[in-house]
């Protein structure tokens, strides 16, 4: 069995335990148990790293978009829950994206398919796609929490993906105008990535009084990161 199976499958192991732990801390409010849910959670993100390094180094069966999906799981890892008394559903909303994620990379690289690529991603740009459909799947889960316990939460998150995904579109589209001559490459990647900026942008600018609109605006614009995250060439 190939290691990257054997992490990843480790690391939905602990993610669904933190699952768990985070709804029995709503039943009980167990003293301590949020340090427990934020150490599972830094453990299923180093088993989720530590799978994709081994299939990055010599694990040539697992495809390029699998890959993306191992690393965009590990950095969507929440470092805990929150201690505010939410909803049930509230911290476990905030689990639930890398969880799912780490779930579908399970079974794709369970299950390789010949015909794709098999070179995993080593290009900066795709990289940093990488690292906002990260981010942008972390911000994902507190914008889920946040429409689920009606709570706020820190600003943090979207402030650093919204600033990391304006300085890729900017890069790219200086890029574009660097080598072809105009701003648009007019490729479905690109358009992808300026849709998720749009909407992020569209979030950024929404009034902070009413944030069931910008959490649904960061929940849109995530979901266009992580889907462009996965195919972007």
């Amino acid at each position: 069995m190939p290691a990257v199976v054997v992490f990843t499958g480790l690391a939905c192991g602990t993610l669904l335990a933190a699952v768990g732990l985070a709804l029995w801390d709503g039943f009980r409010q167990v003293p301590g148990l949020s340090h427990a849910v934020r150490a599972i959670g830094w453990l299923a993100g180093a088993l989720l790293l530590i799978g994709a390094l081994f299939a990055w180094q010599g694990d040539h069966s697992v495809s390029a978009p699998a890959m993306r999906l191992i690393l965009i799981a590990a950095l969507a890892v929440p470092p805990g829950i929150h201690r505010h008394r939410p909803p049930l559903r509230s911290n476990a909303m905030l689990i639930l994206p890398a969880l799912i994620l780490a779930e579908a990379g399970l079974f794709w690289v369970s299950r390789p398919v010949a015909s794709e690529a098999v070179s995993p991603p080593v290009l900066p740009v795709e990289l940093a796609v990488v690292v906002c459909g990260g981010l942008g799947a972390r911000a994902l889960g507190e914008a889920l929490s946040k429409i689920v316990a009606q709570t706020p939460h820190g600003e943090w998150l979207p402030t650093v993906t919204y600033v990391l995904l304006t300085l890729l579109v900017g890069g790219t589209a200086l890029a574009n105008l660097w080598q072809r001559g105009t701003v648009w490459g007019g490729n479905t990647s690109e358009g992808g990535l300026a849709g998720a900026w749009l909407a992020w942008s569209a979030a950024w600018l929404s009034p902070r009084q009413r944030s069931w609109l910008r959490a649904g605006l960061i929940v849109v614009a995530a979901s266009l990161l992580i889907s462009m995250a996965l195919r972007y060439s």
